[in-house]
């Protein structure tokens, strides 16, 4: 047995899981500032995978404490809602948390979507919330999680509380990973990580594409060559130099969304 843990420990296995599980700053990362990018109106934050697991986890611990606390009584969460496209990734990962990690004592939760939009693109919104599918599961008289992954200006949130209790539900809570200032005056969630400043961009560990092919064509549009583009990804915001190099040359060389 000693043979065996030695062998393991010192395998490359180990070395480079103990090098992705670091400690992590989690105190830096509640309350986080994104980067300036030249010719720039945003503030842009690269979530790392890690940070959005642990955020999670943090979440979660809130969550299992209210379920506790409302042990027996019908604001116990038994539906949780996941909202599309944001709330996806937290809402697998919370599954894994709230179903798999639940106390004996809390009910198995259901898992459902939404689908519902706000932003065209980073920091482009449509004038009001769009529903683009209904709820999935029954909620009726049950006491309802939204999982989002962001509370911006807060309308999404406070459009889908409505919504859900327009559709029967008995109580509405709201998750998100991070809130900005004018979410939490509009409509603060009940369950989140952190907050960052009105400006910042977040891009999540789902949206490294979608942030880069629609912010690219501004910059380049604003004077920036393909060169600095990459600078501004990798050196600035801290995109991993392999992504940039699969897409940008193709985002870059795309006029009104076709390739030249």
């Amino acid at each position: 047995m000693q043979s065996y843990l030695m062998t393991t420990q010192d395998s490359d296995y180990a070395k480079h899981l103990a090098a992705y599980n670091g400690n992590l700053d989690l105190a830096y990362w509640r309350n986080p500032e994104g980067v300036h990018v030249p010719d720039d109106e945003l503030r842009f934050l690269l979530i790392p995978d890690a940070i959005e697991a642990a955020a999670v986890a943090d979440v979660a611990k809130q969550i299992h404490k209210y379920q506790r606390e409302s042990q027996d009584t019908r604001d116990q969460i038994s539906r949780a809602i996941i909202v599309t496209m944001g709330g996806m990734l937290p809402g697998v990962l919370l599954y894994d948390h709230l179903v798999e990690g639940r106390d004996p004592q809390a009910p198995k939760l259901k898992f459902g979507t939404v689908g519902v939009s706000l932003y065209k693109g980073p920091g482009v919104r449509h004038e009001k919330p769009l529903v683009q599918h209904g709820i999935s599961i029954p909620i009726s008289g049950r006491t309802v999680l939204l999982i989002d992954d962001l509370g911006d200006y807060g309308g999404t949130m406070k459009f889908l509380t409505g919504y859900m209790s327009d559709s029967g539900a008995h109580k509405v809570l709201n998750m998100a990973l991070y809130m900005k200032p004018a979410a939490l005056e509009t409509c603060r969630a009940d369950f989140y990580f952190g907050e960052t400043p009105q400006d910042t961009w977040i891009i999540t560990p789902r949206e490294r594409v979608e942030t880069l092919v629609k912010r690219v064509p501004v910059w380049r549009d604003r004077g920036a060559d393909i060169n600095e583009c990459r600078r501004r990804l990798i050196d600035i915001i801290g995109y991993s130099p392999s992504l940039v190099d699969d897409y940008l040359p193709g985002v870059f060389a795309r006029q009104n969304g076709k390739e030249e």
